[in-house]
């Protein structure tokens, strides 16, 4: 289109900045087809880069690091609601397998004792199994500890940007006092 000039304000200039995530460097998007919604992750990451305002290259490509991760944590809250609602959903098989192992139909209504016993049995499957929760620790952990690193990286660059000084190491002053004190 002849005459046009794109954007002229700062809120446009910032809006169409972010055009590469359909079509430049950054169109390798996380969003599962069919799972998750395109347009939640754009707005996820518009948000993100409104928030970090990167000024460069290399501080756009950490805020893009840094948006892929916290979309991936929602990704594993999913999962994890999924893997108590999988847990929690195979209950009745189960009930009917004791049934059956105590050689006992299961009443068309059931008993007090019964939904007492359900009811614990939800309890006892508020969180994922074993193996589900160990890998959700292990992933949580790599990807909190990667979240930490790319913020921290953000920080010092622009701490550099603005002349100051950046910390080589982030010291928790409550934590060291309170090993002081033990």
């Amino acid at each position: 289109m002849l005459g046009q000039t794109g954007p002229r304000t700062r809120k446009g200039k910032a809006i169409s900045r972010l055009n590469a995530a359909k079509s430049g460097l950054y169109s390798e998007s996380p969003v599962l087809p069919g799972v998750e919604d395109e347009d939640e992750w754009l707005a996820h990451r518009r948000a993100l880069f409104e928030a970090i305002a990167p000024a460069n290259y290399l501080e756009e490509a950490l805020t893009e690091r840094v948006a892929v991760i916290l979309w991936r944590f929602k990704r594993l809250v999913r999962y994890e609601r999924e893997q108590v609602r999988n847990r929690q959903a195979g209950i009745p098989d189960d009930f009917a397998i004791l049934a059956m192992a105590h050689k006992r139909e299961l009443p068309p209504e059931m008993s007090q004792v019964d939904s007492d016993l359900m009811d614990r049995w939800l309890m006892d499957r508020l969180i994922p199994g074993e193996k589900e929760l160990s890998l959700l620790m292990r992933y949580e952990g790599r990807l909190h500890r990667h979240l930490l690193q790319l913020l921290h990286e953000l920080e010092a660059m622009k701490a550099r940007r603005r002349g100051e000084s950046t910390p080589l190491l982030r010291v928790d002053a409550q934590g060291i006092a309170d090993i002081a004190g033990s």
